[in-house]
């Protein structure tokens, strides 16, 4: 039965090729936790139900090979789905900082996946059961030097083939994390608190792609006067700075982080006593 599908999704293939829709669908990772990711999909163009099938689907990672990543729990968001692990490649030529780890659809031929132009199809979830590591990305056919120089020979790319898209790979690209950032960097701890002359921030950056500068703000409770800022490096992942607030009075006062002018997350409050 299995393979009387493929054959039928081959012959369709060949029939739409000369249909002109251009493929056109990209992949996209967010980090919804310290260790857990959400691939989606989002098609830029509509399809029909019956041109609406899914022939093979493959998404690779990319992770610095130092970091101690260890793919696990994948779970499917989408009926009649399943996914395994794929390709791994540790450490190739080329790029000796890096591993590539693949995920492939295990289904063949499946038309539970919608193809709506612009609208965000969750695919599955994973987790990270090694080391918490900062740099998990989904790897680009364009940019990444294995695949433009064509010495991939573990099939570590992504990769969909879509009945109405034609036999041709209607990957594009990949986008961004475009989440609300106040529910992906979230201040986590301040200690010792209350605190005479040194205190220790703790925070968590969820958002792929969004490390940089910030600056730890500190204003007082009361009338929100801003008494303290210093400029910090936000990876992604797990973070932590130091605050001297040796001249800050006796009070109560309210801590936040910043980046480029946008407070992120919530804020929490620190007394300090003399």
């Amino acid at each position: 039965m299995e393979m009387i599908r493929k054959i039928l999704f081959a012959i369709l293939a060949l029939a739409c090729m000369s249909s002109g829709v251009k493929a056109q669908v990209k992949f996209k990772l967010t980090r919804s936790g310290p260790a857990l990711y959400t691939v989606s999909m989002v098609p830029e163009k509509s399809l029909t139900s019956r041109l609406a099938v899914t022939g093979t689907m493959q998404v690779s990672l990319k992770v610095k090979s130092s970091e101690g990543f260890v793919l696990a729990d994948i779970t499917s968001l989408q009926p009649e789905l399943e996914w395994d692990n794929g390709s791994v490649l540790k450490s190739p030529d080329g790029a000796r900082d890096y591993d590539y780890i693949s995920l492939a659809m295990r289904s063949i031929a499946t038309k539970s996946i919608p193809y709506e132009a612009g609208r965000e199809v969750p695919l599955f979830t994973f987790r990270n059961s090694g080391t918490p590591v900062s740099s998990v990305q989904l790897l680009d056919n364009a940019s990444e030097p294995l695949i433009k120089a064509r010495q991939n020979r573990f099939n570590v790319r992504n990769q969909i083939s879509v009945l109405g898209f034609g036999q041709i790979n209607a990957y594009t690209g990949n986008l961004g994390d475009t989440s609300p950032m106040g529910n992906k960097v979230i201040l986590r701890q301040l200690f010792p608190n209350p605190a005479t002359s040194r205190v220790t921030l703790v925070w968590d950056n969820y958002l792929n792609g969004y490390e940089g500068e910030v600056k730890l703000a500190v204003s007082e409770s009361g009338n929100g006067r801003e008494v303290l800022k210093q400029t910090e490096f936000m990876r992604q992942g797990s973070n932590k700075a130091d605050l001297n607030v040796a001249e800050l009075s006796t009070g109560v006062y309210l801590v936040h982080i910043e980046k480029e002018g946008e407070r992120l997350g919530e804020s929490l409050k620190l007394l300090i006593v003399r």
